[in-house]
């Protein structure tokens, strides 16, 4: 009664797996209307609305020839049942199966009968196997938008010419022909007569099977059958027409099978249900599902579409030996989501198409392989590393593009990953300062900086100015340079009535101390005056060398160290700035003893030492007094009884030891004095300071009020800072 297993063997799950391994895979064929009784409805079915008599032509089994059709209830395989709805031409295997039809009302040429589908499927086969006589004409049509509009596959009719008048009878010429066929549509057989409808004709080789035009024939959401034209054997014809002649001529299926699988374009080999079904609530066995279970990352309901991160080549649907995957875009950790661009595809011959979408961690590109402006590779991690891009350190004012910087090295061009780009007037590791002779870096000055405008008269190779001003930067210690005619002027500064010898280059006036006036600070501010001060002076040339820190053991050199002698002549016009006949080289490490005898009284007195360093390195010494005892004056107070211990600036030539000692008449002192150099570090063996003298004051509460400032000599200690507040 019905030819379903002739059509097509059933492949199992497992090979159907392993087909898909290899290359273009299908879900399992099936008959779509198993499991959607609820989505397969006809224009008319008999004893819907109650009892209908119908009568059978030529029926020869018992004397009855007519029967009734009562089809308000559904159909009932365990008792006598009269109900013959559409959903009896479901293949269900039941015993006695030729007791179950759908069959419509007697004597209407025009029946449809209507699949509704839930999702797009691939169609293959139709078969209707008939309980009458098989339509006069019919035809069948198909819709790919779930019912909007129609297409026809196939007419049948005994009489194409007449039935279907504009439509080509007999053998299709080519692939998708729609033509009349008249081979289903005779008398005979008056019952099991079968109309069989194949898609794709056999006879015709298919190159491309996923290829447009294909698809658009294969594929449907919706399939309508169309009854035109009943055989009534001449009944109408002769004019014999009577109330009951019709009752014997209707429409009556046995079974209907529409052989689909779920559509996939080749990227799947099973599906499942969608989540919009709307047939039986519980899926019999055999049901073919709407869903794909989509491979090769492709996704969609009918793997239509590459999945999200799966972007890097067009989407093709599988044909023949190629599984035509989706490949995943390649974003170096930098991202999860791209997109698919042609053009960029076609430019890299095939080869990446997708896009990265978001890169994070400072970068950018197709890829996320380099990295944004502001940034540069660290060429110790891959490009994969969240940490790969590192910030430019570049001045934006004084590179070109606003501080961007180099973003990876590259040997041909010599440029080097964090590298900046500085504007022509620029120079620096960073853009960040002008170039010799240029200043007043700016972000709006194109070049950066630009020519200083130095004065001719004080101006040599190579020029320099001030950085931010312009202005010529002249050497500290100097001024003058529009008031000589050879240049800038030495700055003469009072030792004693200055803090330093800086002066102001423009008029060559000394930062004065307090209560000191006149451009070298050698005058006393109205109301003060220089009052003469006993003092006592020992020259280095006249001291005791030393092997180094004996007291505190740090040093020892061996031998008593030679301390040559460094004489030095004045020059007429310059100030003298020491005293004696010049100053004692001292090596790093050693010391000198000077010794003191000629005390006059007992009292506390301030100790300076005069020097010049030979560095800009400041030094450290140590100051040792012995012996140390007591008197009336001298108490345990005031002795000095552990070592002293201060820095030489480099930029001053006198400084005074932070506290007082205590001396005596009629007693011997040895004042030993230690110099090391750098402060802090390594010590450094042939590195030498020039030592000038040690000078012991009166401090000046002694004799006046702390409200007079006092010096001895022109080019000795200010005694100010030693007076007790």
């Amino acid at each position: 009664m019905s030819c379903l297993c002739c059509i097509q063997g059933l492949l199992s799950y497992t090979e159907a797996q392993e087909e898909c391994s290899k290359g273009a895979c299908r879900p399992l064929t099936g008959n779509l209307l198993v499991g959607r009784s609820e989505q397969l409805t006809a224009s008319s079915t008999c004893g819907l609305g109650g009892a209908q008599k119908y009568c059978i032509l030529s029926y020869l089994e018992g004397e009855q020839k007519c029967f009734i059709c009562d089809s308000r209830f559904p159909y009932d395989p365990h008792t006598p049942s009269n109900s013959h709805t559409i959903e009896n031409a479901i293949t269900s295997f039941e015993p006695d199966r030729e007791k179950k039809w759908w069959q419509s009302e007697n004597g209407l040429d025009h029946v449809s009968i209507r699949l509704d589908l839930e999702a797009l499927f691939q169609f293959s086969h139709l078969v209707l196997t008939f309980k009458t006589f098989q339509p006069a004409a019919m035809l069948v049509e198909r819709s790919t938008d779930y019912g909007y509009t129609w297409k026809e596959v196939k007419y049948f009719a005994k009489d194409c010419a007449t039935s279907f008048p504009n439509i080509t009878s007999g053998q299709a010429q080519g692939v998708g022909d729609v033509v009349c066929d008249s081979r289903y549509s005779d008398v005979e057989p008056s019952i099991g007569g079968e109309v069989v409808l194949k898609v794709l004709d056999p006879s015709f080789e298919i190159d491309d099977p996923y290829s447009p035009y294909i698809q658009d024939l294969v594929t449907l959401t919706n399939l309508r059958i169309n009854f035109t034209k009943l055989h009534t054997l001449g009944d109408t014809l002769l004019g014999k027409r009577q109330n009951d002649s019709l009752d014997k001529y209707y429409y009556a299926l046995y079974e209907m099978v529409v052989r689909e699988s779920c559509f996939c374009n080749g990227h799947a080999s099973e599906c499942g249900p969608t989540q919009r079904v709307r047939g039986d609530v519980f899926s019999p066995p055999g049901t073919v599902h709407g869903q794909c279970v989509c491979q090769r990352n492709t996704d969609g309901p009918n793997c239509e579409r590459c999945k999200d991160f799966f972007q890097d080549a067009p989407w093709r649907p599988a044909v023949g030996p190629s599984d035509s995957a989706c490949r995943a875009c390649h974003c170096n950790s930098h991202s999860d989501h791209c997109h698919f661009n042609m053009t960029t595809y076609l430019a890299s011959g095939g080869h990446s198409g997708g896009v990265c979408d978001g890169c994070r961690h400072n970068t950018e590109g197709q890829h996320c392989d380099r990295c944004r402006p502001l940034f540069y590779r660290d060429p110790l991690k891959p490009i994969s590393d969240p940490h790969a891009c590192i910030p430019c350190e570049c001045d934006p004012d004084g590179t070109l593009l606003g501080g961007i910087c180099v973003t990876h090295s590259d040997s041909d061009l010599g440029t080097v990953a964090g590298q900046c780009l500085c504007k022509e007037n620029v120079e620096g590791a960073k853009c960040d300062r002008c170039k010799p002779n240029h200043y007043n870096l700016s972000a709006t000055n194109p070049l950066g900086c630009q020519s200083c405008d130095c004065n001719p008269l004080g101006s040599l190779p190579p020029l320099t100015c001030d950085v931010d001003t312009g202005m010529l930067s002249l050497q500290v210690g100097y001024w003058g340079l529009e008031s000589h005619l050879h240049g800038c002027s030495p700055c003469d500064c009072d030792t004693g009535g200055a803090y330093s010898n800086v002066c102001s280059p423009k008029d060559g006036q000394c930062n004065c101390r307090p209560h000191i006036t006149g451009r070298s600070c050698t005058e006393p501010a109205p109301g003060h005056f220089f009052a003469p001060l006993n003092f006592y002076l020992y020259e280095a040339e006249e001291a005791t060398p030393l092997q180094g820190l004996a007291p505190l053991g740090s040093l020892n050199f061996g031998q008593l160290p030679v301390v040559p002698i460094v004489l030095r002549e004045p020059v007429p016009g310059m100030p003298v700035m020491w005293t004696g006949p010049g100053f004692a080289r001292v090596l790093q490490g050693a010391g000198l003893r000077f010794t003191v005898e000629n005390i006059a009284f007992s009292m506390d007195f301030g100790v300076a030492i005069r020097y010049e360093t030979q560095s800009t390195a400041a030094w450290a010494v140590w100051v040792v007094v012995s012996p140390a005892r007591g008197s009336k004056h001298c108490t345990s107070k005031t002795l000095q009884l552990k070592p002293q211990r201060f820095a030489l600036p480099a930029a001053s030539r006198i400084v005074p030891l932070p506290t007082p000692i205590c001396l005596e008449p009629d007693v011997r002192y040895s004042i030993d004095v230690y110099f090391s150099q750098p402060l802090e570090g390594e010590l450094q063996a042939h590195s030498h300071i020039l030592v000038d003298s040690v000078s012991i004051t009166e401090p000046c509460g002694f004799f006046l009020s702390s409200l007079f400032s006092y010096k001895w000599d022109n080019r000795s200690l200010y005694l100010l800072s030693q007076c007790p507040n």
